[in-house]
């Protein structure tokens, strides 16, 4: 058979292997206009291209690889062609599907490397195609569970990309050279197969699993550092509740004894009733046990009153004051000012709610806060991301949780329909 066209039968069926592997990892982009129109005219125009270009009839190694390297750089122009996204996070992308055919590729060699192996699979082109199929398909699926479907558009690091790219190319180029070498040994064979796995595996752990962790573990440190910042407020705001109580009392206290003496002596005095409205004001809107977080609901009240959002708070509970009041503090403050910002954005007033309710079940509390939203909640690891960035779900959830792990209690946070639910159970 005529070595330009075997070359070009080759060139064809990497570029639908590598095409398919990239699709996987592009689930989460969006599609360009006309989608499947200019994939099917994309691919077409690539065949057509692939097996028009008159090769010569012997090429080195590094010839080769170089145009096995064209062959990939038209993969990702089709790719560019057909999704919308940045272009950096989209070629990425690409690296990781290319990642993935060349698992999938050195793997099939793996297995032909057994004699055995190697008489079904050159019997004829059938059972190549066959082997081929079925190897990658497998390798493809097990990728995809592992590595692409968490796959988030943006969330990368150039540097570590840049790195995922290098060990890639880096691996099909040393692999393409040894490859041509007369006279290779079977255990030779296995390590140089073996090699290109392990890389190619390492390139995707570090594409979608490194930064994961270093995000995560920054993501820690700043909310560990907005905590302690955050520890001198919490203190003012304590000693602020604690006069708050004493004068409320003091107060509440005069006014009995201004009305008690003025029922004994007949006096006549104004209306004291809306001063007394206003003390209740600062008086806790709900009992449950802990100074400083009944103040706090009635604050919070308060502030959604402001936003012209309705604060609605109910407690069954008044055992909260064994629990440690500066978490407590931080795990409401936070809870509700992100509902406050999710019920802000509806447009229908009558839904701009905040609902919290505090209930006890054997030695636990209960926590519950509802609120309307507008807008798509997407979760990643059963933590709510907002599409539209819109501040309230998301990073002040994790600060959250961080408090209820502290509890030792259980969080989960779920939408249905138009409503944001929160739950949280602490053991008292």
């Amino acid at each position: 058979m005529n070595y330009n066209y075997i070359l070009q039968f080759d060139s064809v069926g990497y570029f639908i292997e590598i095409f398919l592997a990239e699709l996987l990892f592009l689930h989460a982009y969006k599609r360009k206009k006309y989608f499947w129109g200019r994939i099917i005219s994309g691919v077409l125009t690539i065949i057509f291209i692939l097996t028009h270009v008159n090769l010569p009839e012997m090429m080195m190694p590094i010839s080769v690889f170089a145009w096995f390297f064209i062959v990939i750089a038209l993969s990702v122009l089709l790719v560019l062609f057909c999704y919308q996204g940045d272009s950096f996070s989209i070629v990425s992308t690409c690296v990781a599907g290319l990642a993935t055919q060349h698992i999938a590729y050195k793997l099939i060699k793996l297995i032909v490397l057994k004699p055995e192996f190697y008489k079904i699979y050159t019997v004829s082109p059938l059972n190549r195609v066959i082997t081929e199929v079925v190897v990658s398909a497998i390798v493809y699926f097990l990728v995809y569970m592992i590595f692409a479907r968490q796959h988030v558009p943006g969330k990368s690091s150039i540097q570590i990309n840049l790195l995922s790219l290098v060990i890639v190319i880096t691996c099909i180029g040393i692999n393409r050279l040894v490859e041509d070498q007369d006279n290779m040994s079977i255990n030779y064979g296995i390590a140089v197969c073996l090699y290109a796995i392990i890389s190619c595996f390492f390139a995707l752990t570090i594409q979608f699993y490194l930064y994961k962790w270093q995000q995560e573990k920054t993501e820690k440190l700043v909310i560990n550092r907005l905590l302690s910042a955050s520890e001198k407020q919490y203190e003012q705001w304590k000693a602020m509740v604690e006069f708050t109580n004493i004068k409320t009392h003091d107060l509440k206290h005069m006014l009995d004894r201004i009305e008690m003496i003025a029922d004994k002596d007949e006096v006549k005095i104004p209306d004291l009733s809306s001063i007394r409205d206003s003390i209740n004001n600062f008086s806790p809107l709900v009992k449950t046990g802990n100074d400083v977080l009944d103040v706090l609901l009635r604050n919070m009240e308060r502030i959604c009153r402001q936003n012209d959002v309705r604060f609605n708070c109910v407690s069954y509970t008044n055992r909260l004051g064994a629990l440690d009041s500066m978490s407590l503090y931080f795990l409401f403050a936070n809870a509700i000012d992100n509902a406050r910002a999710g019920a802000m954005t509806v447009s229908d007033k009558d839904k701009r709610i905040v609902d919290v309710s505090l209930k006890q079940f054997g030695n636990s509390v209960i926590i519950h806060i509802w609120n309307y939203y507008d807008g798509v909640i997407d979760y990643e690891n059963e933590m709510p991301v907002r599409q539209d960035n819109v501040e309230g779900h998301g990073f002040g959830l994790k600060s959250i949780k961080m408090i209820v792990d502290k509890f030792e209690g259980v969080m989960k946070a779920y939408s249905e329909e138009d409503v944001f639910h929160l739950n949280i159970i602490i053991p008292l």
